[in-house]
Parts: C-alpha cells; structure tokens; sequence
C-alpha cells in the first residue's frame, strides 16, 4: 500500500516589509543566480536560487592535508545549496528560504518581530519550550531558558518589566502551521504541504501577525528594542534636531556600563596630554570640546569621538563611542522612545503612566546629607561619616556570604541606629539599577540570613549592634534610604529605565516589611567644573 502521508518541509518564512518594492529589491543581487517562476495558484511567485559556489572541501581538512608526509586523503568536497521563495499575498510579500537560502535575504527589507508575533498568536500559552531574551536593565544581557518540558512562559523566567522577548518556540494549537513553531523575525514551521499548500499557510501567518497579542503576553508591548534601520534613522535625526536646536538641554550623558570608580580618575574625550581630564561626564563639557575645535555640535559629530577613562596617570583604561554615553528621551508622534547604550527602545505609553503612577506615592526625604563635590563616592562616604556622631560608615565593609552574591555592601552610611543609607552619585541608569539593587538584596540578607547577620554584627558598633543576631530583626523598624547626588527631581525626572528598577526595588522592600525612603543629595558647583591636566615633562637641561 503506497504511502499518502506528506512529507514534512521546513519553512523559514519571512513577511517583507510594504512599499513599491520589487520582488528583486527584496533578496541580494550579487548572491542570486538564476530565478524561476513558478505557477502557484493564489500567489505570484519567483523561485531564487543562491548562486553556486565552487566546491571545496570543509576548512578544517588543511591540516591533515597540508602535512608534508602524510598520505593522501579524499574527504569529498561540498557545496552550500540555497534558494528562496518570494510570494505576493494579497498586496503583501513573503521570502521562504530553503537550504542555506536565507543569506540571500535583503534583511534591511524585512519585517521585524513577524515570526515572534505569529508565534505568540498561535502557540498554546501552558507549553512552551524555548525562550530567548534580553535584559535592559544594568548592562544588557541576552539569555536563553529552555525546558524539557512543555511550560508556561514565567516558568521560562520571564520578567514582564525588565526583559525583552525576541524569540519563543511551542506547541502549536493552529493545525495547519504544524505541531511546533518557532518565532523570532523569520517564523519557522515544520509542516506537511507542497507547493499549492503554501498561500493558506501564508495567509494564516499574515492573519495571525495582524491580530493583537493574547493578555498573557500583552507585556511584550511594553518595552521593544528598536531593530528597524529607517526607524532609527529617523530617530537619529529627532535626536540630532534636539542636540542642535536646543543645544542638547534634554540630553545628558552617562556610562554605558559599570565601571570601576576607584580607579577612575577623570574622562577625556581624546588621549592627548594637553586635553582636560574632567571629574564627571556632562554634555557642556562634550559641547565644548567640540566648539574648541570649530566642529558644530551634532550627533554626527558626537558619532565621530569617543570618550575615555583615565587613571592616576592618564592612561585611558576604557572608551566606548559617545554615541553609546548619550541618554535622551524622544517623543515621535503618540510613541515614546529612549536611547541607552547606543540602542533604541519603543515605551508603550500606558507601560510608562503605570510606572510613574506607582512612584507616584514614593517616600522623598528632604535633603539631609552634605552637598557631594567629590567624584568618587568612597571619599564622600568617609566625609560625611566625620561630619556628625551619629552617621557611621559602612562603605566597602562587605560581608562574605559564601552565596550566589559572595560578598555584599550592607550600605554605605547608617545615620542614627535604624536609616540604613545607600549612596550614588547619579551617572546613568545602570549605575541607579546597581544602586537599588544592591539595596534590595542586603536587605533581605539582613532579614532573612541569620550567618549574614553574626558575620554583619561583628562589623557594627555596639549601640547599632542587634542583641541576638539569631533572632529575625522587625523590618518596620529600619529605613532603606536610596541617597541620590542629582539635580533632578525624585523620582520623576529619572530616566525611565532606572524608574522600572527603583519600583521593582521599592515593590521588593515593601514585601519585606521595610520603610524605604528616597532622598537627593545637592551637587556642588564646583563638582562639574573641576579638570585636570596631565603633567608636562621638563627636560632637565644637561
């Protein structure tokens, strides 16, 4: 009896973006060979094939064939075959690779996020197997959960405020895409059809990427990560029209990443003797640079230099491009977006009124600490802690935990016996993220820890001391106080980034039965001001 079951084909399905494109426009002329069209009813079609490459055999293969008295050895040779598949649906245009098909791909042409909105819209939320992610919070990281299993996706340790999901895999619930699908920008789809099969599939994919995503992942929306070149070229120029018209007044610059504080000793923004090394990054000082060497402040100009960390001896430690220190929140239209780290975010509107609205009702203390005129918070630590009785100084008298953080800072300063305060001079939202997440974590060491808290006792003055550090302290006896250097307004002039991170702190501490308070610490005015100059050498004369 003949076999009537198809055979399975995997389809790599990409949904092209609209325009007056042509089909020739969508894939890489110098990598296209011969092109063929093919009758498909409900569908124009052309069939591309990857131009062939001379065979050869593997790399890895020279080094037993170019020993000089080795024997002779045949391995074969291979040869990458690809091709793609462009469909017209309806006005819409689709590319299907096959084999290696997908390098032919024109993916400036194609539409970001397809394949993980259809994916979102057509798998079975309780069996998931693959997860892959971004953080946006500290430095970024991308990371992938998979499971044997099939699960839901906070079992995959999704985070609906602080990740950002580009690529899911599933058990799928919609027949005709298969019993498994794979989404990110290409939808991958392992199904039983042939050629005349393929405009139903298509069809189904285009109905499912244009209807909105299920509640149980509506939070995607909140926060995306801007892929689309002539997006953010657009967003550039947004950018640009601020720098220039209104001199970069809602612009700021910041570290891009964590860095290392006690061995910075200034920023340059090139590594020449005679340039000044500044104690904090601030867009004037950028500005001026520029204008000391005639260049016009713009962000093509500010894309051209990079910015450096001294040392005690002017040697640059670390530089990024400034294009990645620059921080700015742009409105285009009804859409929000930020940049951080050289990379644009898209903020759903109604993400960001539930983020202000909860820090809406923050504790802010008056300022009570000295104006900060250092810049290295350890110095101004161990200043502030010589200014009263009552302030004692914690800073870098980390605890060893021998856990998943080895060592934790309890805080930087106590003030009284009870206000246990966390300092940071505010630089970017990463070095904020640091600060409120430090805060969070020593204080649920400090609550529920009892060898955290023998080993903190032995650190703490006798009238700060616990009595029993085997007894659970009461939470709502102590104070978590976020002690920020900024001439901003708590907390609603932060940057939305470092917003997300302070709820989700503050959310924390709460649970936990602690007060937690915000308070700004002033900034001298001599802090932004102060430069030095590397040493010029005299030449002793002989």
């Amino acid at each position: 009896m003949a076999n009537t079951t198809e055979r399975k084909e995997k389809l790599s399905i990409y949904l092209m973006k609209e325009g007056s494109f042509t089909a020739d426009e969508f894939v890489k002329p110098e990598l296209a060979g011969q092109k063929y069209t093919f009758n498909i009813p409900g569908i124009d079609s052309i069939l591309y094939v990857k131009r062939e490459s001379p065979a050869h055999a593997p790399i890895w293969t020279r080094i037993f064939t170019e020993h000089p008295d080795g024997p002779i050895v045949e391995f074969g040779k291979s040869s990458n075959v690809g091709a793609v598949l462009y469909a017209n649906l309806d006005g819409r245009s689709f590319l299907i690779s096959f084999g290696t098909g997908f390098h032919l791909i024109n993916g400036e042409l194609t539409e970001r996020d397809f394949g993980l909105r259809v994916t979102l819209n057509a798998v079975d939320p309780e069996k998931l197997r693959s997860l892959d992610k971004a953080s946006y919070d500290d430095n970024p990281l991308n990371s992938r959960t998979q499971s044997s299993l099939e699960v839901d996706i906070f079992d995959l340790q999704a985070n609906t405020e602080s990740d950002l999901v580009y690529a899911v895999t599933g058990a799928c619930k919609v027949p005709l895409l298969g019993t498994h699908i794979t989404g990110r920008d290409a939808l991958t789809l392992m199904v039983e059809t042939k050629l005349d099969g393929i405009p139903k599939i298509l069809a189904k994919t285009l109905e499912l990427f244009k209807s909105p995503l299920p509640i149980a992942y509506s939070w995607i929306d909140n926060v995306a990560k801007v892929r689309d070149p002539d997006t953010i070229k657009i967003l550039d120029l947004l950018l640009d029209d601020e720098i220039s018209k209104t001199g970069g007044n809602s612009v700021w610059l910041g570290e891009p990443e964590i860095v290392n504080w006690e061995k910075n000793s200034g920023y340059s923004f090139d590594m020449y003797p005679s340039s000044p090394r500044h104690q904090t990054l601030c867009i004037d000082d950028l500005r001026e640079y520029l204008d000391s060497r005639s260049i016009e402040f713009s962000l093509e100009a500010i894309k051209s230099i990079s910015i450096h960390i001294n040392d005690e001896n002017y040697r640059s430690t670390q530089s990024w491009p400034a294009y990645r220190c620059i921080h700015a929140e742009i409105a285009n239209g009804n859409d929000r977006f930020i940049i951080r780290n050289g990379s644009w975010f898209r903020i759903e509107a109604d993400f960001i009124a539930e983020i202000d609205k909860r820090l809406a009702n923050a504790k802010v203390l008056p300022s009570y600490l000295p104006p900060y005129s250092y810049a290295n918070e350890g110095e101004y630590n161990l200043q502030v802690s010589k200014t009263a009785a009552n302030i004692h100084l914690m800073d870098k008298n980390n605890v060893k935990t021998g856990g998943p953080y080895d060592k934790i800072e309890f805080c930087d300063l106590i003030v009284g016996s009870d206000n246990f305060v966390h300092v940071k001079y505010y630089r970017s939202s990463a070095t904020l993220s640091h600060l409120f997440s430090q805060g969070a974590v020593a204080a649920e060491a400090f609550l529920k820890d009892e060898d955290f808290r023998k080993k903190l006792n032995l650190k703490l003055p006798t009238h700060i001391a616990l009595v029993d550090a085997a007894i659970r302290p009461n939470p709502s006896a102590y104070t978590i106080t976020y002690a920020i250097a900024t001439s901003k307004t708590l907390p609603s002039e932060l940057p939305f980034f470092s917003k997300v991170t302070l709820k989700n702190a503050i959310s924390h501490l709460d649970a936990l039965g602690f007060n937690v308070a915000l308070t700004s610490i002033p900034l001298d005015p001599s802090l932004g001001k102060t430069k030095k100059f590397k040493p010029k050498v005299i030449k002793k004369k002989r």
